[in-house]
């Protein structure tokens, strides 16, 4: 369950072990055909990928003011409940972009430096086996250029998914392996970096991550239906069931403790897009910072073909880019696109995991990603 489990553990658990799927532009001949309305044919998108195998799908799109849902399948499949936009699921790393956010926020504060060490802020905890935080900038955390391994990759991470992680913990048995290339000299997906950045914000404020959270981005965007757990593996309210190859329904079995700022936050289609539109609209952050965080370099993530900036990635389409993070815990799968101007939108989200490698899935999720965004 490794790199399922974030795209956090985006790699064993989730976010991450499992490993992102690729989502390339589909070509705009692929779109259902002429004359449907949007929503007709983001729901054929839909009900193709429940054919292939996932229990159920919600799609949210926005086209201006107007927004959209489409579901289509279960929620749960022991009692058959439908798919429901409403319900809450694990984003996974989508939280990677809430945790730039609020590092960002900092640096615009003059709390910290993206110049500021790990070492500075955490003396000590990045060392070993050729680690040095010394050399490793918040920078470089943010954009995944640290060339710190992936924690999720360990199976211990894994062995005992009840069990509550700290994230010195984690950190550890990151450090056990050396760095795969010197710090700001290559690029890796690492959930690594994005828990010690939560772990810098609690240094820089003095507060629990998920107080800054809730003060900085859940209340002031009325995201009511938007959470951040660090040890509870339970859901605040009615949810999306998740289920994982042969595990079956893994939805209340994983401590979010192996998450954190990396993968942990719970929420609903329309709370994340609300997120992402205040954040790509520059309501969250000042314009220094959004440069900042809108600086990418590509990169092909295991298969996902993207400009990866601070946080946030920028995806190619037909009718031109979208902006923001996917994300993967075991059982949930999420998919999210903004323009820069907010007027259009698109978040897919889904409840099983075992279709990351299947090329028809793929292939079906890259048209339902394109007719969303774009159709």
């Amino acid at each position: 369950m490794a790199r399922m489990m974030v795209r956090v553990l985006s790699t064993a658990l989730a976010g991450a072990a499992l490993t992102a799927a690729a989502v390339p532009a589909a070509n705009a001949a692929a779109r259902p055909g002429n004359g449907k309305s949007l929503d007709a044919k983001v729901q054929e998108r839909a009900d193709r990928l429940v054919a292939d195998g996932v229990p159920g799908v919600i799609v949210m799109t926005r086209r201006g003011g107007r927004v959209s849902h489409v579901t289509a399948g279960v929620s749960d499949k022991a009692t058959g409940a439908p798919m429901d936009a409403r319900l809450l699921f694990r984003i996974a790393s989508v939280t990677k972009t809430f945790t730039a956010t609020v590092v960002l926020q900092l640096a615009a504060e003059h709390r910290l430096s993206l110049d500021d060490t790990v070492e500075h802020w955490l003396p000590g905890l990045v060392a070993a086996n050729g680690n040095d935080g010394s050399k490793i900038t918040v920078r470089r955390l943010l954009a995944q250029t640290s060339g710190l391994n992936d924690y999720t990759a360990d199976p211990r991470v894994m062995a005992d998914p009840s069990r509550t992680w700290q994230p010195a913990e984690l950190i550890a048995i990151a450090m056990e392996k050396p760095p795969l290339y010197a710090p700001g000299t290559g690029w890796n997906y690492s959930n690594t970096n994005y828990l010690l950045a939560g772990m810098i914000i609690e240094k820089a404020t003095g507060h629990p991550v998920g107080t800054e959270f809730q003060r900085r981005i859940f209340t002031p965007l009325r995201l009511r239906h938007t959470y951040y757990p660090t040890t509870n593996p339970g859901f605040p309210g009615p949810y999306v069931h998740g289920y994982y190859n042969d595990y079956g329904d893994v939805s209340t079995q994983i401590s979010p403790s192996s998450a954190r700022t990396a993968g942990g936050i719970i929420s609903t289609v329309d709370d994340v897009a609300r997120f992402h539109r205040a954040l790509f609209t520059g309501r969250l952050l000042p314009a220094k910072q959004m440069r900042e965080m809108r600086t990418v370099q590509p990169v092909n993530d295991d298969g996902v073909v993207e400009d990866y900036g601070l946080g946030a990635a920028r995806i190619a389409f037909s009718c031109g880019y979208g902006w923001g993070h996917d994300g993967g815990f075991p059982g949930y799968r999420t998919w999210t696109y903004t323009s820069a101007d907010g007027r259009r939108q698109a978040v897919i989200t889904y409840n099983e995991s075992k279709f990351e490698y299947d090329e028809t899935f793929r292939a079906d999720l890259a048209k339902a990603a394109e007719t969303a965004f774009c159709g």
